[in-house]
């Protein structure tokens, strides 16, 4: 007698989960078109394809590597210049490129929000999709090359690269989310941005490694997950090179605490309305 409501109760929950899988399904498959979408609007958005993304990154690569042929010290001199030069700058891109994007799309109120199925995370993650798509792509273009001529390819492991390459992007994305809640109620937070921006260049591992660093200076600057991935990625890339202070576990802590609170904000304040 008892075997017949334990039954009812475990087909329930079947049935619940199997909703749960489809719903989720469902908002992937949204996300997924999403960006499809973005990226076909991008391409049609631009006079010039995707060369506006190129122009910036190849820029700064060009002239980065100039200043180091006449300044090589800058250069550690077991990482072949323009490998190491590419491997920094790619995936910092991507960091900004994600951050920017998700931040400015919580606060516009998009047309597609009008269908019943797109909340405004969907189309802020299909937003950063979109650029990790570009940067990834900027990423395989020029860092193969260069480390190919250079000798530095394959990879010593690629998968490490890959993964940071990924923490970059969520990273981003996380950060994003907590701005973008804060630019929501308070827009001047954009120019503080911009400053973070500017001294993440300078201490977010993107032209140096640790190691050029004298070890004083370490405690300062490793509290910045952006310097972590950068380690990571160099460390993945260059048999030559073992980060002392590149700790996944750490991003990975930034990340899921960032996105618990970004999330949690912008939950929140659905209710409030655009400006």
């Amino acid at each position: 007698m008892s075997g017949g409501p334990t039954g009812g109760s475990g087909t329930a929950q079947a049935e619940e989960l199997a909703q749960v899988l489809k719903d989720l399904q469902t908002q992937i498959n949204v996300i997924v078109a999403l960006t499809i979408r973005e990226l076909q609007s991008l391409q049609k958005s631009y006079n010039y394809g995707f060369a506006w993304a190129l122009l910036e990154p190849i820029m700064f690569i060009g002239i980065v590597r100039l200043g180091k042929s006449f300044f090589g010290g800058l250069t550690p001199p077991n990482m072949p210049p323009t490998t190491f030069i590419v491997l920094g700058i790619v995936p910092f891109y991507l960091y900004v490129a994600a951050v920017s994007v998700v931040y400015k799309s919580g606060g516009t109120q998009s047309n597609l929000l009008q269908f019943p199925r797109i909340t405004p995370v969907d189309v802020a993650i299909a937003l950063a999709l979109r650029d990790f798509c570009i940067y990834f792509t900027l990423f395989c273009v020029f860092v193969v090359p260069a480390s190919i001529y250079e000798h530095a390819w394959p990879p010593e492991n690629g998968l490490k690269v890959a993964l940071a390459f990924i923490a970059f992007w969520m990273l981003g994305v996380a950060l994003g989310f907590v701005i973008g809640a804060a630019n929501r109620v308070f827009p001047p937070v954009r120019q503080f941005f911009s400053y973070y921006n500017l001294a993440n260049r300078m201490i977010g591992g993107m032209l140096f490694v640790i190691t050029m660093i004298p070890s004083l200076y370490w405690p300062y600057l490793t509290w910045n997950p952006v310097l972590h991935c950068s380690e990571m990625v160099r460390d993945g890339w260059f048999a030559t090179y073992t980060s002392p202070i590149a700790s996944p576990s750490y991003v990975m802590l930034w990340i899921l605490g960032l996105l618990l609170l970004g999330l949690s904000l912008e939950r929140f304040e659905r209710r409030v309305p655009y400006v």
